[in-house]
Order: structure tokens, then sequence, then C-alpha cells
């Protein structure tokens, strides 16, 4: 039997299988530079399943782990830097200064430049840096139990690793652990490869440990309470599932694929440190256009730009009407089209439309109280259609902004039938406008794009019915008619004069976009 309503259902339905005492979801990322759009989808997973989780009864912890330990391994394509800054490549994020100089250090500032955005998303997780989470007696333990279990680690990591093209080597010497450096600050070396520093040698009972640096050469020994330690990857995913009892954690397909990394992760969790694991929920990818957003080569869309020229409830609409493995390919073009299909939505949500026929009716309500942003509306809202917002934003320099606006409010009261628009309607339409006129400024395709000149060209007409046309026009325009009727005078003047229809648009377009064809007048 196909189950109704969102498939954030089903997984919610395996969480709560799972009969976890307390409900902990998860997710991270690594600020390796602006982080893009793709990293929402995991957001978004996880949101929808608190908010699923907290239509039921169930209350729920999700936590978003800024993975500030990482190294820097390059400088990502199109961040201006001071000169000499590679120098900080191999050190732990956490400890490289901020290029731009307004955050403590280079994690910060693009985690910040991330999560600042995430309320307007309806996104609120607990943010926990890793760099922070590394001082905390849990992770201390578990490197502790790392060394203590390692026989048992080399083995399961041959299992899912071995004959891998990988940056560490597969030897029994291997050991995940690895080391900030005491002289240098660095935790791997400068390397193309980035080879980590690791540990050389440890004592459990005395619990201490020694490195030699990759980097520099220093050779270093220290308490391994006060070491400033890391595990590898994989492990480290492990071990805070462990820490934080992680119910679910949403991942990329290429980590969740058969033996990948999750698998992997799940073995160490239950077999190290004792615990189940979660819920592994894959993910494709949401690219731009054809392409993959990558940090490193500087192909990126952030959400800060997606919320400077759409609405956050349609960047929700967008993710979670796909199901979680099917590929999104994202263009900054198609933003009316993603916002009127979430428009759609909503009047399906308020039976002021009709879903598909055969679609599932349930399905559309959960998915729109998935994507609003705060509460749900008591009755549909009047929203300007977006592409009529990219259109009258292209007037301004003809008629100034407050025309514009003016207008714009008199076609909002239209849609409300006839009614005063609340305060919200009228806040959302006046952010819609300036959202649309960014979005022509830098996306717009040439076919949505026009100038009115505030001169009328110099145009000859070719006959007397022409003539008298554009006499009439002329008239048309000064009276500053609806939108409706002045379609139907400019049709009557046609017909009045004895001018074809489309030749008399022609005319118009022409007079006003100096161009033959244009958007809807």
């Amino acid at each position: 039997m196909v189950q109704e309503g969102h498939w954030v259902r089903q997984i919610v339905d395996q969480i709560l299988a799972r009969g976890d005492q307390k409900i902990v979801i998860h997710t991270g990322k690594t600020p390796s530079g602006p982080i893009h759009i793709g990293a929402e989808r995991e957001q978004f997973i996880c949101s929808a399943i608190q908010i699923e989780l907290e239509r039921r009864g169930y209350e729920s912890t999700f936590n978003f782990i800024i993975d500030s330990y990482d190294p820097l391994k390059s400088v990502p394509a199109g961040i201006e830097v001071p000169k000499g800054f590679e120098e900080h490549i191999g050190k732990p994020l956490s400890s490289v200064p901020d290029p731009y100089s307004c955050h403590e250090s280079y994690a910060k500032h693009f985690a910040e430049e991330f999560n600042s955005c995430q309320g307007r998303l309806g996104v609120y997780p607990n943010v926990i840096y890793s760099h922070e989470l590394y001082r905390r007696r849990e992770m201390k333990d578990a490197i502790r139990t790392v060394l203590r279990k390692l026989d048992e680690l080399r083995m399961i990591r041959k299992k899912y690793v071995q004959g891998e093209e990988h940056e560490e080597d597969h030897g029994d010497g291997w050991n995940p652990v690895m080391v900030v450096c005491e002289r240098c600050g660095r935790i791997a070396s400068k390397k193309e490869e980035i080879a980590p520093n690791r540990l050389d040698w440890w004592n459990l009972d005395e619990d201490t440990a020694g490195y030699k640096c990759t980097s520099c050469g220093y050779q270093g020994r220290g308490r391994i309470s006060e070491l400033d330690l890391k595990l590898s990857w994989r492990v480290d995913w492990a071990a805070k599932w462990a820490i934080f009892r992680v119910s679910c954690e949403p991942a990329g397909k290429d980590h969740c694929v058969k033996d990948g990394a999750y698998d992997m992760g799940l073995e160490v969790c239950w077999r190290i440190f004792g615990y189940k694991g979660p819920l592994k929920v894959p993910y494709e990818w949401l690219t731009l256009g054809e392409h993959a957003m990558k940090t490193h080569k500087g192909i990126t869309f952030t959400p800060h730009e997606w919320l400077r020229i759409a609405p956050p409830e349609c960047m929700r609409y967008m993710i979670l009407n796909a199901d979680p493995m099917r590929h999104i390919a994202f263009l900054p073009e198609r933003i009316p089209e993603i916002v009127d299909g979430f428009d759609r939505l909503e009047r399906i949500y308020f039976d002021a439309e009709t879903p598909p026929s055969g679609e599932d009716p349930q399905y559309y309500k959960d998915l729109y109280e998935l994507c609003v942003v705060g509460h749900v509306p008591e009755r549909v809202p009047a929203r300007l259609p977006y592409r009529f917002c990219a259109i009258i934003v292209q007037l301004e320099p003809l008629f100034g902004w407050e025309k514009v606006l003016k207008k714009s409010m008199e076609y909002l009261r239209r849609l409300a039938g006839g009614a005063e628009p609340s305060e919200r309607e009228r806040t959302d339409a006046e952010e819609r406008l300036k959202m649309a006129k960014n979005w022509v400024e830098s996306y717009a395709p040439p076919t949505l794009k026009f100038r009115i000149s505030k001169e009328l060209p110099a145009y000859r007409p070719c006959n007397e019915m022409e003539r008298s046309f554009i006499e009439r026009l002329i008239s048309l325009i000064e009276q500053d008619l609806p939108e409706a009727e002045l379609q139907n005078e400019i049709f009557n003047s046609a017909r009045s004069v004895g001018l074809e229809v489309g030749k008399a648009f022609s005319l118009v377009y022409l007079i006003l976009l100096g161009a033959e064809r244009g958007p809807r007048l």
C-alpha cells in the first residue's frame, strides 16, 4: 500500500521504530569557503523531520556540526586573500585568520555567513563547532577508546578502504589520531596531498603521546588530555554519532553507497563505541545547472544570494518537493518558475486550486506546511506574481519607485478581491518587488528585460492607418489606464483605423521599448 502524504512521513516512521529514548537529528558541514545552497538539502531534510516529529507530538534535538577543526586544503577560487595567505594551508580552519577581518577565524566567517540565513529559511539547529567539541572530555575519551581498540579498528577499516586511492596509508601502522603541531600550528602538511600529522606513539596508562610534524619536523609530546588531537573523518563521524546518540543523519549519495563511508561509520560506531548508529537517509546532489557546486573551485550559489532574489519558502519548496534521491538542477533563471510553483502549492492548500489529476492531496497539504516559514496563514494570502514584479520594477526609471509601488498595491488589491491587503500581504509584496528587481539586474534572460525611454523614439509611420493609431496610442498612454482597459483600448483603436491587431501591438512595443516584441503590457 502506498503511503499518503509527504515522503518525510516514512523517514519519521523509521526513526520512531528505533525506540530511541531521545531523538537527535544531525548534520554537518566544513566551512572551507562560501557554503552553497546544496548544503540546504541536508538542512531542510532535518528541518522537515523535526516538523513532522513535532506534528506527531515528539520532541527532538537538531544539531548542526561545523567541522571547523578540518585543515585548510586550498584557498577557494574567488576569495580575495592577503599576500602570503597560503602559509595557513594545513592549519585547522578555526586557527586560520578571516581573510576579510570581520570574524575571529576563517571558519567563523564562512560558517556565520551560512548560519545567519538559516532562521529566515526556517531552519533552527543547535550550532556546534568541532574545534570546541574536541576540547570536551567526551571527545578525549573517544580518542582513548580508539587507541585502545586500534587493532579492531584497523580490521574494520581494511574492509572498506583497502584498495581505494586514499590520501592515507593502508598499512598496519595506520592510526586515525591526528595532532595540531605545537610549533607551526598545522594539523596537516602544506603538500598537495595534505598528509596529516599522526601520533607516533602513546601510553594509555600514563595518558601520554608524541608525534613528529610532517610540515616543520617538530617532535612533540604531552598528555592526551592536553594535546590538540583530532580523529580522521570517518572515525570522527562515528564518534560524534556515539557521543550525541544520533537517531538520524542524512548524507550525500557518495557516502551512502553500499560499503561506503556511512556503512563503515556505522560499524565503527557499534564495534568501537558501542552505539548502533543513526538511520541513514541518502540524498542526491543539488547542482548549479549541469555543474556540481564546489567551494574550492568557486562554483557556488549561496543562501544569502537566494534570499536577495527570492522568498525563503520557495527554496524550501524547490528542495522538499523533490524526493531526496532525485537530482535537482537549479539555475537562477528559473526563479520565476519556482516562485510560481510555490504560489500554486499555496492555492492548492487553501482549496483555491485543485491538485493535478491523480495526485495525492495530502502530499500537497504536508508539503505546504513544511515549506511555510513561521505560522501557516489563516487564509490564502494575496501575493504579487513574481513575473509581474519582474516586469513592473523595470518601469522604475520612467515612473519612479513610489508609482511602481502604488500600481503594484492596486493590483494586489484586485488579487485580494477588492479587499484591503493585510500588513503581512503588503510587506510580502514589497519584498517580492525588491527581490525581483535584484533578479532582473543579475539573472533575467534578455526576453524578460527591457528599457523604456523617457522620450518617444523617432518613428516615421508607413501610412495613414499607422499615423492615426499612433496618435490614439499616445493619448491612451497619457491616460494611465489599468492593464485590462489599456489592452481593450489598444484593440479598439487598431480596429477603428483598420490596422491589423498584430501590427498594432508591434507598433506599441516599437514605440515603448524600441523592439517589435516584449513582455505582456
